[in-house]
Parts: C-alpha cells; sequence; structure tokens
C-alpha cells in the first residue's frame, strides 16, 4: 500500500521502468512529465506501452491531448476512451500482466505530490487478470461484467454499486472514509444506518471545491450522527473505505451516482489488515487535523 504525498511518485515511475514486456494504463490524467517520459522510454526499450486517456476530463478539456500526441509518436498504442461511458475516470497500470496499481491518482504532478492519495500494488493473478482485462475490453468498447463479477476488482458501472453498498452494511464496529465526493443517497443512507446501529463512522473530505451536493450529503451525514472533517492539506482527493480496520477500498471511484452507474471506474476491495490498518492510520490522522464541515 502506498501513499501520496508520503510515498511520492517513485513508486509508479519504478513499476514502469521496471516493466520487461509490457505496459497498460488506463487514466483519466495523464500529465505527469516524469510519468510519461518513462512510458515512451519504455516504449522506445522495445516494451509494449497501451494507454487509453479520457477524452474530456471534467473542466479541463484538452489536458491530454499532449500526452496523446507525444505516446503516439514514440509508437505506443493510444486511444481515446470510450464514448459509451460519461466519463472514464479510471486510474489503472498493469505491467507485464503480473502486478496491477489500483489508485485513487491521476498520474498528474498534485496526483503524485500533493494531493491525498492511495495506491495498492496488486499482485494476485486473478486479481491482475481482471484488470487486464478491463483496459482490453475498454480498448475494444466491449463489455466486461462477466470478467469482474464476483472478484475483489470492482468496475462500474458493472459491479461496484452492489459492492461498496454491501460493503458498508458489513460494518460492525467502523467505518473510516476519505472521499473526494460524496453525494449518492444510498450510500448516505447506508452511512447513517451503520451510525445508528452503533457503528463509528468517520468521513474526512475536502475543505474547499466541495460539489453543492456534497455539501448537502454532509449535513445529512453530520445530523445522522457521522463524525465528518474537512482536511485543507494535504487536499483529499482520495477514496478509500476501511471497514472495522480489517477490509478495505480503494480505487477511482466516489461515492456519488455518476461514479458509480455512468462513469469507467475501477477499485478493489481486499481484505487486508496490514493494508487496512495503515490505510486507518492515516485517514485517523487526517481526520484529527481536520475540522467540522
Amino acid at each position: 500500500m502506498r501513499v501520496e504525498p508520503d510515498d511520492g511518485p517513485q513508486p509508479i515511475i519504478d513499476l514502469i521502468r521496471g516493466a520487461r514486456r509490457s505496459v497498460a494504463l488506463e487514466i483519466y490524467l495523464l500529465t505527469d512529465g516524469d510519468v510519461l517520459a518513462a512510458l515512451v522510454d519504455a516504449r522506445a526499450a522495445g516494451r509494449q506501452v497501451s494507454v487509453i486517456l479520457e477524452p474530456h476530463p471534467f473542466g479541463a478539456d484538452g489536458a491530454n491531448r499532449a500526452a496523446y500526441d507525444r505516446l503516439g509518436a514514440a509508437g505506443a498504442e493510444v486511444t481515446w476512451a470510450s464514448a459509451r461511458f460519461a466519463l472514464t475516470h479510471t486510474k489503472l497500470l498493469v505491467v507485464d500482466g503480473r502486478q496491477a496499481a489500483i489508485m485513487t491518482s491521476n498520474l498528474t504532478h498534485a496526483g503524485l505530490n500533493s494531493n491525498r492519495e492511495y495506491l495498492a500494488v496488486d499482485q494476485r493473478p486473478a486479481d491482475v487478470a481482471a484488470a487486464q482485462a478491463i483496459i482490453d475490453a475498454d480498448r475494444a468498447d466491449a463489455p466486461t461484467r462477466a470478467v469482474i463479477s464476483g472478484g475483489r476488482v470492482i468496475a462500474s458501472p458493472d459491479t461496484t454499486r452492489p459492492a461498496l453498498l454491501s460493503l458498508l452494511a458489513a460494518a460492525r464496529q467502523q467505518i473510516e472514509l476519505e472521499m473526494e465526493e460524496l453525494s449518492d443517497l444510498a450510500a448516505v443512507d447506508a452511512l447513517i444506518a451503520a451510525a445508528t446501529s452503533g457503528v463509528a463512522v468517520t468521513a474526512v473530505v475536502p475543505a474547499s471545491d466541495r460539489s453543492s451536493a456534497t455539501d448537502g450529503a454532509l449535513a445529512q451525514l453530520v445530523a445522522g450522527g457521522v463524525r465528518v472533517r474537512a482536511l485543507a492539506a494535504p487536499v483529499v482527493h482520495a477514496k478509500t473505505i476501511v471497514i472495522d480496520r480489517r477490509r478495505l477500498y480503494i480505487g477511482s471511484i466516489n461515492l456519488t451516482t455518476a461514479s458509480m452507474d455512468r462513469n469507467r471506474e475501477v477499485g478493489l476491495i481486499a481484505d487486508d489488515r496490514a493494508a487496512a490498518e495503515r490505510v486507518s492510520e492515516v485517514v485517523a490522522q487526517d481526520a484529527a487535523a481536520g475540522a467540522p464541515p
């Protein structure tokens, strides 16, 4: 488990530079010069490099054009994401078909150097195969539900909603979440139901630049007994949930209706006590540093 900005950009750059056969990437924003150079170098070294980019990032239309052009000129297989998703908000990297990095961060300077982000490097064959299958299917604009159904890797709009709502419902003692956007009505109801049943629920959110929908949901959560804290620095771009300090979700998926039902998103739900405890400690630290919204 990697935590940003603590661990910096080197882990993701090392993954790319360590490739021996292939690098497959599906990403919402790719603007970091060092990451882009690592991808170009991998292609120059004879690695197969395939990249899917979102053509119209919200509020940053055209931001991926420079990466698209540079990767194409280097001989990488670079494509724009499918129009069948509202947005391709994925942050997913697969190296050599053996390692999958499932991230909350975009590959931008802020995502790797200043935001609060989480990154899981997963070597389980079934998880890596599911991650690769998602990228391959999205390049071909083909369905993926059968590939990921029932596994630890979840994807919107296919399997995210039931998986995350079931995760929240499974809590018995504690839910800790750190989330950039949180406004889905069913998720809000699930968090309030947990708090009402005696589960200690803490939500850490950004101190600024929240959507009005998130602000409305936060008011409901506070009224429903959820401890909500707004963190000014580092900027919260994370999307993570820790259940009872033993299970966790991390990925690109916010608890919003668009993120769960309309975008292409990818996340990981894992029973991993060591990773869950590390993320729990960081979320608790951020909650202590935050203030009521």
